[in-house]
């Protein structure tokens, strides 16, 4: 999954915007996306640290999320960054754009997104015994990695099977509204 440009959108998100996009961060911290996209040219003209995440995958460039400028917010957002960070636009700013929610209610379902995927990722260091830190892309692999036993193995536990739950209605939340 890859953080795309939305074509014929500005660089800049209109200030209303922004702060939506400042509180909320789940495009830059691994939680929608594995990698961002760059434009033709931008590598070589990027802050050091996703020049270092940078790279090719045939004709098309990316850099790696999480991006290293993001720590809870974004350090570098009136900072030259790559075009994509400037122009990305998830539902709920499109939703909040054409009057279909309000700010606090855009900002509320930010919480609210937020505080479920700490819970999930707390639930999965608890059951796994984990204590590094993993973002939700993370679990996501490693959940997929652990197959469903065969017919007479015995079940999976009732632990698991719940973090699967709770993942799969907080997919459904970020596909309904990022």
């Amino acid at each position: 999954m890859n953080l795309q440009k939305d074509t014929g959108i500005t660089r800049e998100a209109p200030l209303e915007e922004q702060s939506i996009c400042i509180t909320c961060g789940l495009c830059c911290d691994c939680t929608l996306f594995l990698n961002a996209w760059l434009n033709p040219g931008e590598r070589g003209h990027l802050p050091e640290k996703i020049e270092q995440a940078s790279f090719r995958d045939g004709d098309k460039e990316y850099f790696r999320l999480p991006c290293k400028y993001f720590s809870e917010q974004c350090t570098i957002y009136d900072r030259k960054r790559p075009y994509v960070c400037g122009s990305y636009r998830c539902q709920l700013l499109r939703d909040f754009a054409g009057g279909k929610i309000s700010m606090d209610d855009a900002l509320e379902l930010v919480r609210e997104a937020k505080g479920m995927r700490r819970e999930i990722i707390e639930e999965y260091c608890r059951i796994y015994g984990k204590s590094e830190a993993i973002n939700f892309r993370e679990i996501m692999t490693e959940l997929g990695k652990i197959r469903k036993p065969d017919p007479g193995e015995g079940a999976m536990s009732a632990d698991h099977e719940h973090l699967l739950a709770r993942c799969n209605i907080f997919e459904a939340l970020l596909i309904k509204h990022f």
